[in-house]
């Protein structure tokens, strides 16, 4: 047997057969249509795109992450970013242009809103939702570009009318860092403001980039001809675009990192040499900050001396916390620390109770329908063992619920639809009894029956 034949080759070919990207014509050419169509800037993209900055910006100052997630799914801003990786695969230079011309009319327009939107919002407090936006890392530059990688297969093939493409607005969440500037720029934090445009800008530099590095593989056709110096400038340009994007975000990844191992070191330093049957950690808090980290213990029991203090003071290189100040509370003064920094944990602890409040009412609703479906199986099982009581021959047996609309009632009916398979043919008269037994048993009169 030829290595051709062998199961092994077989085997790969169906790998990569089953791998390979939709490079059909027909895909590339509904792909670059819907790409070019939502890189136009119309009067609808406008008004959806104000009408997702102001529910991006609610969803932000009322801390409600279901609520971000919904503005995420409208905004616009992505047809602008995904024409211009196309338009830089196919050497469409009139898109290129078009595409930054829409996107920064969409970026001044975004800011602008939500910087109106925050100046005169009553909730002057960050919330979490607004936090997390400020400090990128080297995990939204991945976030980014996978998610826009999924983007363009998705769009180049037959799952561009699934879910996908929602999915990958809500990861790459290009609107909720604008509002976040916008929050910036109203109560002059410069920081935020920064930390929120860094953030938007890796998304956008990454998807319109996943979506360059997915066209050109794919090799969609080129509009113009081909310019050897613009190319060469490309291949310039591109690794010192991704080189500048992502060179903050690893200083950033690696100082959160750094700090994840000190707190980690720092709970293993309470745990063993403080809790040692005599004393009780009331409660305690670690301030990273490179160089002068402190950490800070509300004690109770058995007092420590200066003696004592000294010697936890020494114990803590063995646990490389390096350049940290122990601050140890106790007696009075640790009744008083205790007291602060409980109501810092209450503050930060109401700010996250509406996000945990729509995660409940959101698991409710999945769990209603949930039960919905639930009792539908129930109902269909329980109605196809009693038609097996009376006639043997059945094998299966589907019951299905549509809701359709009445003109002239204005109101929605129930239909049932009922589907049996039998081993031995139906009789009429015995297909007629049937559907009549189910419109008693069922208490409608919208039941249609059939064989299988």
């Amino acid at each position: 047997m030829s290595f051709k034949n062998s199961r092994f080759f077989r085997l790969i070919r169906y790998f990569l057969a089953k791998i390979r990207l939709p490079r059909d014509k027909e895909n590339i050419e509904i792909t670059t249509e819907n790409i070019k169509n939502g890189a136009v800037l119309t009067g609808v993209n406008l008004w959806v795109l104000v009408g997702a900055v102001f529910i991006a910006s609610l969803g932000l100052n009322t801390n409600s992450t279901a609520v971000v997630i919904g503005a995420m799914l409208i905004s616009p801003l992505m047809g602008p970013i995904m024409g211009l990786g196309l338009g830089l695969g196919t050497n469409d230079f009139t898109l290129v242009n078009k595409s930054i011309r829409n996107f920064l009319i969409m970026f001044v327009l975004s800011v602008t809103a939500s910087s109106l939107f925050f100046l005169i919002s009553p909730v002057k407090e960050a919330g979490s939702e607004l936090l997390g936006r400020t400090s990128p890392t080297v995990y939204d530059v991945l976030i980014a570009f996978f998610g826009g990688m999924a983007g363009i297969i998705a769009g180049a093939s037959k799952l561009r009318n699934g879910n996908v493409i929602p999915g990958v607005a809500i990861a790459t969440a290009l609107m909720p860092p604008l509002c976040t500037m916008g929050y910036g720029i109203s109560h002059l934090n410069w920081q935020y403001t920064a930390g929120a445009f860094y953030l938007f800008m890796i998304n956008s530099v990454f998807i319109a980039l996943a979506t360059y590095f997915i066209v050109s593989l794919l090799n969609y056709p080129d509009v113009e001809e081909s310019d050897p110096k613009r190319k060469k400038r490309l291949r310039i340009i591109i690794p010192f675009i991704i080189a500048l994007m992502i060179a903050p975000s690893v200083y950033l990844t690696y100082h959160i990192v750094k700090k994840y191992f000190y707190e980690h070191n720092a709970e293993n330093f309470m745990t063993k040499e403080i809790v040692d049957g005599k004393h009780i950690i009331v409660t305690s808090k670690m301030e990273y900050d490179l160089g002068k980290s402190e950490l800070k213990v509300v004690v109770v029991g058995e007092p420590y001396d200066s003696l004592g203090i000294i010697e936890l003071k020494d114990k803590m290189k063995e646990y490389g916390l390096v350049n940290t100040k122990l601050s140890l509370y106790q007696g009075d003064d640790g009744r008083v620390a205790a007291r602060d920094m409980f109501g810092a944990l209450d503050k930060d602890m109401q700010s996250t109770r509406s996000s945990i409040k729509d995660i409940y009412l959101t698991m409710d609703s999945i769990r209603h329908k949930l039960n919905k479906v639930a009792v539908l199986d129930t109902l269909q099982a329980t109605i196809a063992r009693e038609i097996k009581k009376s006639d043997s021959t059945l094998n299966r047996f589907t019951l299905r619920r549509v809701f359709s609309f009445n003109p002239s009632k204005n109101k929605n009916d129930t239909i049932w639809y009922a589907l049996a398979s039998y081993s031995e043919p139906l009789i009429f008269a015995k297909k007629f009894n049937i559907e009549e037994w189910l419109k008693k048993r069922l208490k409608s009169p919208n039941v249609k029956f059939d064989e299988e």
